[in-house]
């Protein structure tokens, strides 16, 4: 518990711009806090929302987090940009532990702005991107981080994509 309380001391959250947190299959909740200096804290709750671990990563020069989500197969996936404009996916095993990761990119006018996964058991990711001119890309990833296709809507006249 005193750890907990350190830990607590120490993170000051910031704002985030796409899902922070998901439940997976086994029933324990993952979620991440940003800290001001752009590293993570990726936490594991149990059922009744106890703490039973978490882990903390970065922070990492050029890198700052952008959303997690949690797939039927208990392993957690988390999104980075880098100010350059490329993209790092992470694979994060069920006990919170880095497995391996992708990186994207850059290109040139794209920014990432979310990630969500599939709900039809395949644990196929979807990264949105949002283009300087008013384009959205899609992504589709597999749930080992390989790309595997995308598409891009828009831009149309009189409508500003808003992912959130």
């Amino acid at each position: 518990m005193a750890t907990m309380i350190i830990l607590l001391g120490t993170i000051q959250p910031g704002s985030l711009s796409a899902q922070t947190s998901g439940i997976g299959s086994d029933g324990y909740t993952r979620f991440m806090w940003r800290g001001t200096n752009y590293s993570i804290s990726i936490w594991k709750l149990d059922a009744s929302l106890n703490s039973v671990g978490s882990h903390v990563y970065g922070p990492y020069d050029g890198w700052i987090p952008i959303a997690l989500t949690v797939g039927s197969n208990n392993y957690t996936y988390v999104l980075w940009k880098n100010t350059n404009g490329s993209i790092s996916l992470w694979l994060v095993d069920p006990n919170l532990n880095l497995v391996t990761y992708h990186v994207y990119g850059p290109y040139a006018g794209w920014t990432p702005d979310s990630l969500s996964i599939s709900e039809d058991g395949t644990n196929h990711l979807r990264i949105l991107w949002r283009e300087t001119q008013g384009s959205v890309s899609v992504w589709s990833v597999d749930a080992n981080l390989n790309y595997l296709s995308s598409k891009q809507y828009g831009p149309y006249t009189g409508w500003d994509p808003e992912i959130k």
